[in-house]
């Protein structure tokens, strides 16, 4: 792990949301999500689709992205909706240079 480097600034939302759009896109399945992500927390009820479909919707950042010194690589807290008007926090890591990005966990908020 390297910690000396430049360290990239974060997209912004709209940045962040055309490389989100050509990733989803360019996809050749739906293999976007980690192990966790799809399979740790069932008991949310998040489908995939309704993953795609929060990022595919108007969403903003839910707070301030974080940068991850271990995998050198910023992650983003998304706040959207599912398929079915409920809130949804998707949280993903990106790659600029590949353009990619991939879910790590995605969750419900708890209503106050």
């Amino acid at each position: 792990m390297s910690t000396v480097g430049y360290r990239p600034q974060y997209l912004s939302e709209a940045a962040l949301k055309a490389l989100v759009l050509e990733a989803i896109e360019g996809a050749p399945g739906p293999d976007v999500e980690t192990f966790h992500a799809r399979f740790d927390h069932l008991e949310r009820g998040i489908s995939l689709d309704d993953v795609i479909h929060g990022l595919r919707r108007e969403w903003k950042y839910e707070r301030v992205p974080e940068f991850n010194e271990e995998e050198w690589q910023w992650k983003y807290r998304l706040l959207t909706e599912t398929i079915d008007g409920d809130d949804l926090t998707i949280m993903i890591a990106v790659d600029t240079t590949t353009r990619t990005f991939e879910v790590l966990t995605r969750w419900k908020p708890r209503k106050s």
